[in-house]
């Protein structure tokens, strides 16, 4: 798995995922948005794409928990929004659909980024 940059503005910073997400696909010492935005990246608010992925397993999802619990701390927001069928799937089975801030789209996340101000 990537995490691809794909703009930014004063309100949220654009991402996206491309590949499998799975810790199997990055080193775990290395934390990918971290990588791509900077290790400041939490205390703002990501919208991260998850249409380039078609999978999550049981360590993509501890990877989204722990990054959720990341920007919590630091006083930002990640949203997802787009997931593919398979991925919104799992979260809902996982019921992580009520931890995550989740959106069907870019425009609903947007709207979710928004409504947080």
């Amino acid at each position: 798995m990537r995490v691809k940059f794909i703009g930014e503005d004063d309100a949220y910073v654009r991402c996206q995922t491309d590949g499998d997400i799975s810790q199997d696909r990055f080193d775990p010492t290395r934390e990918p948005l971290a990588q791509v935005l900077g290790d400041n990246v939490y205390g703002r608010r990501v919208l991260l794409g998850l249409e380039g992925s078609n999978y999550v397993d049981s360590s993509g999802v501890n990877w989204l928990l722990r990054c959720h619990k990341r920007f919590r701390e630091a006083g930002g927001m990640l949203i997802l929004h787009t997931p593919s069928p398979l991925v919104m799937q799992t979260l809902k089975v996982l019921k992580l659909d009520r931890v995550f801030y989740l959106a069907d789209d870019l425009s609903a996340a947007r709207e979710l980024a928004g409504a947080a101000s």
